[in-house]
Formats: C-alpha cells, structure tokens, sequence
C-alpha cells in the first residue's frame, strides 16, 4: 500500500467517524427533544388530569351547593306553610270565638224577647178573658194537646188569627189522637205558636 492509498483510506475512516459523531450527535439531541417532549407531555398529562379532577370536584361542589340551597327552600317554603297555616287557623279561631259570643248574644236577646212576648200574650188573655168561659175553654186546649197539634189547628182552622175567635169558641174541646214525641209542655211554651203568627188583634169588647 502506498502514501498515497493509506491517506484515502484515513480520510475515508475520518469521514467516517466524522459522519457517526454526527449522527450520533443527532441522535442525542432527538433522544433530548423526545424526553422533553415526553417531559411536556407528561406535565400536560398531569394537568389534564388536575383540570379533570378539578371540574369533577367543581361539579360535585355545584351539586352539593344545589341540594342545600333546595333544601334551604323547602326548608323556608315548609316554614312558610305552617306559619300562614297557623295564621289561618288563628284567623279561624278568632272569627269562631266573635260568632260564639254573637251568637250567645243573639241567643239570650231572643230568649229576652220570647219570655216578654210570653208574659204579655199571658197576661193579655189574663187581663181580658181571665173571667170567661172562652179563656178556660182556650186554657183547657192548651193544657190538653200538643204544641204541634195546636200550631196545625189554629193554622188550619183559624188563618186570621182575631179577638172574635175567642167569642165564637165551641164548647167542646177538639179530641186529638197523642203524637209520639210531642209531650204536651207549660201554659206559656203552648201560647208561643200564637204570636208566631199575624198575631191577636186586640178589640174592644
């Protein structure tokens, strides 16, 4: 081999070793790149992971926020409820108790007035018939029939109640037949269906 072979040869050997360092060096820096590439992908990993964990605790957050603040409503609405239904109910109690005492009120006027009206019908038949055979013959009715039995014929047989009745009294006492129920009650319970009607008309003898 002569000078001039062995320097080709070096330099085919140089080129040689020049271009593996070269590639070499290549790739080292791909082998670089692709771990910091790796690097950033698993950086990006993790944070999509984060992000991930994160919007699912958000969501949970949100959730749970939600069901305590539609409990928090319910909770006011169910609040809500039972203070207007005690309103009402207090409403309702206090209306009651005014009609009670109004009614009680009425009850007793009207009881006021039935035992004047009494007294008067009583004591007009009294001052004006207490002597004649007419007021014994109307006393004995009363006395021997039932209320209902006495309304029904007095509306049956004298529409127009007047004084002139007690003068044209037959003097028999109509026979009734007893109505289970209908116990025969005072002098003054018996006369209250009279004034129930039009009412006597006091005339002169």
């Amino acid at each position: 081999m002569n000078l001039v072979q062995g320097l080709v040869l070096a330099k085919e050997l140089f080129d040689t070793i020049e271009s593996f360092d070269r590639q070499c060096s290549e790739e080292e820096v791909k082998s670089k790149k692709l771990s910091e590439d790796l690097k950033v992908m698993s950086l990006e990993k993790a944070q999509l992971e984060s992000d991930k964990r994160k919007r699912v605790a958000e969501v949970f957050q949100k959730r749970a926020e939600d069901a305590q603040k539609l409990a928090e409503e319910r909770t006011l609405a169910a609040e809500t409820a039972v203070a207007t239904a005690n309103s009402i109910l207090e409403a309702v109690a206090a209306v009651k108790d005014k009609l009670l005492v109004s009614t009680r009120q009425e009850v007793e006027r009207v009881n006021v007035e039935r035992t004047d009206v009494q007294a008067k019908v009583v004591e007009a038949y009294q001052d004006a018939f207490v002597d004649t055979p007419e007021y014994q013959i109307l006393v004995q009715r009363l006395m021997t029939i039932g209320r209902k039995q006495l309304v029904e014929w007095i509306m049956e047989t004298h529409l127009e109640w007047d004084i002139s009745f007690l003068r044209q009294a037959p003097t028999e006492v109509p026979s009734f037949e007893a109505v289970p129920g209908d116990e025969r009650d005072g002098v003054e319970d018996q006369i209250i269906p009279l004034v129930m009607l039009e009412g006597p008309q006091w005339a002169d003898p």
